[in-house]
């Protein structure tokens, strides 16, 4: 009698496994098909949000130089580059590199307070370069931003101590494009009272 009760025993365990794995089987599936039903026989994909346009600025009413930089910034924004490649190689944060490698390519190289190369990789550096070469303005001295002139941004503001270009400027809401934004060169539209402290501005010219 207890070796028939013991064949029971060793033969029921894997019976109900078995039946338990049959079930969840069959539960998921269902699942998966009521999932695909309802999504109208497609699955789901998550679309990436789609890029900011870049905005329609009449180069022709701005100076050669500063005409000159937006289509080079026009140029990155539709054709980006890796960050080392606006850093000479180097790794690192690139919004700065990414302003001394427009401008030298615009044709108003700046130089490296440092070092006296072209490439300012610093924010600070950046803005110490600016207040030598006198083309420093405080953000608060009324001065109305241009298209090519940079923002520069204390670490306490939203965007964390950040650099970028303007593009468009009208009563404290600015259009900018940046280097290093999410990893990517990116344009952004914000109002400058809200974005937090901000170090000054860096004139193009």
């Amino acid at each position: 009698m207890r070796s028939i009760q013991r064949k029971q025993a060793s033969w029921r365990g894997p019976i109900i496994f078995g039946v338990v794995l049959v079930a969840v089987i069959v539960l998921v599936c269902a699942a998966t098909y009521f999932a695909f039903r309802s999504s109208g026989g497609y699955t789901a994909v998550k679309l990436q949000p789609a890029r900011e346009k870049f905005p329609d600025i009449q180069v022709d009413k701005l100076s050669p130089l500063r005409a000159r930089a937006v289509n080079i910034l026009r140029q990155q924004y539709d054709n980006p580059q890796p960050g080392p490649f606006y850093s000479q190689g180097e790794r690192q944060d690139w919004c700065a590199n990414f302003v001394s490698w427009v401008s030298r390519q615009a044709g108003a190289p700046l130089t490296n307070p440092h070092s006296g190369g072209w490439r300012i990789p610093g924010v600070r550096s950046l803005e110490t370069y600016y207040r030598n070469a006198g083309k420093f303005r405080a953000a608060n001295s009324g001065y109305q931003l241009q298209p090519g002139d940079a923002i520069m941004y204390d670490n306490a503001s939203r965007h964390g101590e950040h650099v970028n270009f303007v593009l468009e400027y009208d009563n404290g809401k600015v259009t900018t494009i940046g280097g290093n934004e999410g990893g990517v060169i990116n344009i952004q539209q914000s109002d400058l009272s809200r974005d937090g402290p901000i170090r000054g501005f860096g004139l193009l010219e």
